[in-house]
């Protein structure tokens, strides 16, 4: 009898606390653990939900946990799924999974995922993080990458595995095949390298040589904080030698191919390089063209390694010497030597095309000079010969800087 009686007051008391735990609507949603609150999803635990959700779950660590044994197969195949995301094609926005961490508010700590993928040691090489496809003959991307809650890409062409939108930035090496956008329809303000400075600035270049050096960066999501290294210090990028230029340094040349991060850190656009060595080896190759026209077969001079110089020795005492300083930025002296046997002599101011820009009458014999003045000629390479007696005694060369 005391048995019999134990039993019924058991089962009530647990039907009371079974009840207090589970709430059923009148509609005939349930919910589980909302006290006296109606569950608006159909099955609701830990909150009521909301009309759009059939299964709803909150928890103070973990909402949903789905786990996978492994011990089945979906549709005759050997794939398992800790949980599945669905969302038929009928209208507007279609989302199979929708991930979201943030806050209304920036904090200064913690870190948060919109979507964390990790994997690792299945079979080697097929260990994806996250992995993401196309499917159809649709236009568009695995993977598409935005800032600033952009949502509304529209790839109007092509199918890409991954499609960005805004920078993206790689601490270790990137490898393949890239390409910069170079069509016509992507540029305005379109103009013709100046060539006067071009071929100067890149003569002033410093290519170095150098190893990478590992940069800390603090992390402020843990109680602690702590630093960790920026590069992978095994990869061929920091083992191996590195060949460049110093940001800082070409900054001062072309501030447009140095870019600043963040945290103040420099970058080079090396393949806007490219086009000023294009134009440096187009000056240089007038220049030797110009130099070929004046010691051809035809002309009365040879090529030495000083300079250009008079087959005749008529007035072989006359000499030119080499512009000081060179190159020069303010005004630069050049020295010359002329017999008095010598009539008339003239120095001669050329640009590299071979037309003449000044001509100074000079009176004085034996060992003299003239001063050239920047200001009466822009940044370049020029030319300049000796005349004597309407022979042409020697030419050299002189760079005009900034």
């Amino acid at each position: 009898m005391k048995r019999s009686i134990f039993i019924f007051v058991f089962c009530v008391l647990f039907v009371q606390f079974f009840q207090a735990q589970l709430k059923v609507a009148n509609n005939g949603n349930v919910g589980i653990q909302l006290g006296t609150s109606t569950p608006l999803s159909a099955f609701a635990v830990g909150d009521v939900g909301n009309v759009n959700a059939k299964v709803y779950a909150k928890g103070s660590v973990v909402g949903v946990n789905g786990v996978s044994t492994g011990t089945s197969s979906l549709s005759g195949i050997n794939w398992t799924y800790g949980l599945i995301g669905d969302a038929n094609l009928f209208n507007n926005m279609h989302i199979g999974v929708l991930g979201q961490s943030f806050s209304a508010t920036p904090l200064n700590s913690y870190r948060a995922f919109g979507v964390f993928g990790m994997a690792g040691n299945s079979s080697s090489g097929y260990n994806y993080g996250v992995f993401g496809t196309t499917y159809g003959s649709q236009y568009g991307a695995g993977i598409v990458g935005t800032t600033g809650n952009n949502r509304d890409v529209n790839i109007s062409s092509g199918l890409y595995a991954g499609y960005f939108v805004g920078n993206v930035y790689v601490s270790g090496t990137l490898t393949g095949n890239p390409v910069v956008n170079s069509d016509k329809r992507f540029k305005k303000n379109i103009a013709i390298l100046d060539t006067k400075s071009t071929l100067k600035n890149v003569l002033e270049m410093s290519p170095v040589e150098y190893n990478m050096q590992q940069v800390y960066v603090k992390s402020k999501g843990d109680s602690a904080i702590v630093e960790k290294g920026l590069f992978d210090e095994k990869s061929q990028m920091f083992q191996k030698k590195q060949f460049g230029l110093i940001a800082q340094d070409l900054q001062k040349m072309y501030p447009d191919l140095v870019y600043e991060d963040a945290n103040g850190y420099l970058s080079v656009n090396y393949i806007g390089i490219i086009p000023l060595l294009i134009e440096s080896i187009k000056e240089l190759n007038a220049e030797i063209e110009n130099m070929k026209l004046i010691g051809n077969s035809s002309s009365p001079y040879k090529v030495q390694s000083t300079g250009l110089v008079p087959t005749n020795n008529n007035i072989s005492s006359a000499s030119l010497y080499q512009n000081n300083p060179n190159p020069f930025s303010q005004s630069t002296q050049i020295k010359f030597y002329l017999p008095s046997a010598v009539n008339s002599a003239y120095l001669c101011i050329y640009d590299l095309q071979g037309k003449q820009l000044k001509q100074m009458v000079i009176s004085e014999r034996g060992n003299s000079s003239k001063i050239i003045s920047a200001s009466e000629f822009s940044p370049g390479i020029y030319l300049y010969a000796l005349m004597a007696d309407g022979k042409e005694i020697d030419i050299k060369k002189m760079i005009l800087t900034e």
